[in-house]
């Protein structure tokens, strides 16, 4: 059986998973409270310099992506890296007095761009900007103001692999198995509970709150990066 990976899609209001909204009140809501501070506070968060808390778990966030997305355009894993390390000290100067106006531009595509210019400036600094670009494909050429699809779906997917990273973490391993075992690997809750020694209606609510918190999770980091 195919594993049934959890989704983002999208509303107009709000991105959500596939399968629906929670339930606004109850223990839901107040899971949803408990989950720690997320990314929709954590470019204000960032604005104080001496936050280094907020700085590592903004590289953890998004380094992975910034460099499986330039591996992706092209780039040798280690070019990537040293690309991904030059963004990062250019964040690290910009981010403490960004101010975002939601009217003209998103958080993604800000990035996306500061991504876009990083390659340039990179392959300029070596003189091999032709060649990369006759390797790097036509979204990486000089003029672009947009990011491609394929930005937005690795954008979405590390921030699914993250959610459920964060939220995992905070989880005891019992009720993180409910969830892992069958909403992820699509195994019945009968099976799942005589292997936890729980009753399968347990697994069945341990599982949803699981979901409920990685949903909660990703909506926060989402709407901070624009995903509208």
């Amino acid at each position: 059986m195919t594993p049934a990976h959890p989704r983002i899609s999208q509303s107009r209001r709000h991105p959500v998973y596939a399968g629906g909204r929670p339930h606004r009140g109850g223990s839901l809501s107040r899971m949803s409270h408990a989950v720690e501070k997320t990314s929709s506070s954590l470019l204000r968060r960032l604005r104080n310099p001496e936050d280094q808390a907020s700085w590592g778990e903004f590289v953890a966030l998004y380094e992975p992506l910034l460099v499986r997305y330039i591996c992706k355009k092209g780039l040798e894993e280690h070019d990537a890296r040293d690309v991904v390390q030059n963004i990062f000290i250019s964040l690290l100067r910009k981010l403490p007095s960004f101010e975002l106006d939601r009217g003209k531009g998103r958080f993604r595509t800000w990035l996306w761009q500061v991504t876009h210019n990083a390659v340039v400036d990179w392959a300029r600094s070596r003189k091999r900007t032709k060649a990369i670009e006759e390797k790097l494909r036509e979204g990486w050429k000089e003029g672009n103001e947009e990011p491609d699809s394929e930005w937005d779906t690795e954008l979405q997917k590390r921030i699914l692999e993250y959610a459920m990273q964060k939220v995992k973490e905070r989880t005891n391993p019992p009720t993180w198995a409910c969830f892992e075992e069958h909403l992820l690997k699509g195994r019945a809750g009968s099976e799942v509970g005589a292997e936890l020694g729980l009753p399968a209606n347990t697994v069945y609510v341990y599982a949803a709150r699981v979901m409920a918190r990685v949903r909660e999770q990703c909506e926060a980091y989402l709407e901070d990066v624009g995903n509208e």
